[in-house]
């Protein structure tokens, strides 16, 4: 499972104290692009949002695609992306999909990506687990929702700094890094218990 950290703090704390676990299972910032604030600006503000992928092209692993926006219809040209991996935030499962297919047929590979907030989708996880194909655990902020993703085998979650509890172990550089290296023990963990599972 890849851990996906946006850009902020958290994601430069990664770079600075745990640089032993990027790509090992850590994706900070700019490996994991998620702005997801420019996106709210406007309707059109997905074509910054994709500009500005295509100028970190090279530094970006995973991004989230921008919601809503159909492959032919977002008035930039999205093959010079091809070297980035997509996450499909699915809203609804009648529409989103459509998305998703379209970026496959482009020759993009792509998550599903499910929405940890259940305002913003209109189906129940078993529902969503009934896609085939690969699954992302969106904008994950408790531990339940942590451990929801390991017990249903997401391929990816990116997570807020909700995650790490309250503030004070924010502050504490050593207490947060003990925090996000139990987190990836316990990836690390489920990875193992499949593995061992699958082999009986």
């Amino acid at each position: 499972m890849i851990i996906g950290i946006g850009k902020g703090p958290l994601s430069y704390f990664a770079w600075k104290h745990m640089s032993e676990y990027v790509y090992r299972p850590l994706y900070p910032y700019p490996l994991f692009y998620d702005a997801k604030r420019d996106l709210l600006t406007s309707k059109l503000a997905y074509i910054d949002y994709l500009r500005r992928l295509q100028v970190k092209r090279n530094e970006v692993k995973i991004a989230v695609y921008p919601d809503y926006v159909l492959p032919h219809e977002s008035r930039v040209n999205l093959s010079l992306l091809k070297s980035i991996e997509f996450i499909v935030p699915i809203h609804s499962l009648e529409k989103d999909i459509t998305i998703v297919e379209e970026l496959q047929e482009m020759g993009f590979k792509v998550y599903y990506g499910y929405a940890s907030d259940k305002r913003y989708r209109s189906y129940t996880l078993s529902e969503f687990l009934s896609i085939k194909g690969r699954k992302w655990y969106l904008g994950i902020s408790t531990m339940r929702e942590f451990e929801e993703a390991l017990r249903y085998n997401f391929d990816g979650i990116d997570i807020t700094g909700y995650l790490l509890r309250n503030h004070k172990i924010r502050k504490d550089s050593e207490r947060l890094k003990r925090r996000v290296e139990e987190l990836i023990i316990k990836v690390k963990q489920k990875r193992i218990t499949d593995f061992i599972g699958n082999s009986y």
